[in-house]
């Protein structure tokens, strides 16, 4: 199960990605139990990604059984409509803009130096607990729209990183119970501002320009369900920059794991649906290490992250615009 976010006709709507198509579980949650009545049934309960986590296992089920039926119905020359003419499956043929898949006021949480190749590129000792920083949902973009190189940013590098949702919040969370509360897995870009990041003459990071610009995040095409992913570990990831092999490397490399980390940050902060939390890059390609100039980014380049089993994600790097108009469907 893909979900997402995505933009149609002027039209914002919350579903999910199948083999044929973008589905709005909202409207088909809603046809869903008009066709078949439960006591009880809430058929608002998919009318967005937060009222989605907040039903656990049973929001998965409802949406496989949801998807199911409309399958069925497809096959014997069904159109998917509401009772009341709204559309709720659109081909993927159609004009579809995908949006981050991350609640507005979701707290996101990223990692630095997160695995030992960065941390002896940058001459650093390796962490001995999770170097975490937030970011703010200003930074977010989406599948295939633009990643702005804002004007006050300096030294811009990217990365591409395992991104970990939030179904069930929490707070303490045992590491033996951690991955029960996580909702799916997404791909990550981030732009990195090194010059803002460490200034000269600085004493420490600036974390909030450094890493915290407009559009400086991005995260898609969907999450992916945990049930598609039970073991985060051991997945392929890598990054290419116009074609080139710019990152590569395995969630293995990571020094602190998806369920280290949720133990870690919820020791004080409570974690809540829909937070989102990046464990960071992985080893540099030769030729691409941390500090060189062929690290940097440049406008026109186009970013390719993908992730085995999680799927691949692609933003074009561009200017900043003259107007400051955000990317389409924001």
């Amino acid at each position: 199960m893909k979900l997402c976010y995505f933009f149609l006709d002027g039209d914002r709507h919350f579903g999910m990605r199948t083999s044929e198509g973008f589905l709005d579980l909202d409207i088909a949650c809603r046809d869903f139990y008009a066709t078949k009545p439960v006591k009880g049934a809430d058929p608002s309960r998919f009318r967005d990604l937060k009222t989605f986590l907040s039903g656990g296992a049973e929001s998965v089920t409802l949406a496989n059984s949801i998807q199911e039926y409309i399958e069925q119905r497809r096959k014997s020359g069904w159109t998917p409509r509401a009772a009341t003419g709204a559309r709720y499956f659109f081909k993927t043929g159609e004009k579809i803009a995908y949006l981050p898949p991350v609640l507005p006021g979701a707290k996101i949480f990223s990692l630095s130096c997160n695995t030992a190749a960065q941390a002896k590129e940058m001459g650093r000792e390796p962490p001995k607990r999770p170097p975490v920083f937030a970011r703010f949902t200003n930074t977010l973009a989406g599948h295939e729209q633009a990643m702005f190189l804002m004007a006050p940013g300096e030294r811009p590098e990217a990365e591409v990183e395992l991104g970990v949702v939030i179904m069930k919040g929490g707070r303490r969370i045992a590491r033996d119970k951690a991955l029960d509360h996580v909702a799916g897995f997404s791909v990550v870009h981030t732009l990195n501002y090194r010059g803002l990041e460490l200034s000269e003459g600085s004493t420490g990071h600036d974390w909030v320009m450094g890493r915290g610009l407009d559009y400086s995040l991005s995260v898609g095409p969907g999450v992916v369900a945990r049930d598609e992913v039970q073991d985060p570990k051991s997945l392929k990831i890598e990054l290419k920059v116009n074609g080139t092999l710019r990152q590569s490397g395995t969630t293995d490399d990571y020094l602190f794991s998806v369920a280290e980390v949720i133990h870690h940050i919820s020791q004080g902060i409570t974690l809540e649906s829909g937070d989102l939390i990046t464990l960071g890059g992985v080893g540099s390609a030769a030729g691409f290490e941390w500090g060189r100039a062929e690290r940097q980014v440049k406008p026109g380049d186009v970013l390719e992250g993908t992730i085995d089993g999680i799927g691949s994600l692609k933003n074009v790097v561009t200017s900043e615009p003259a107007n400051g108009a955000p990317p389409k469907g924001e």
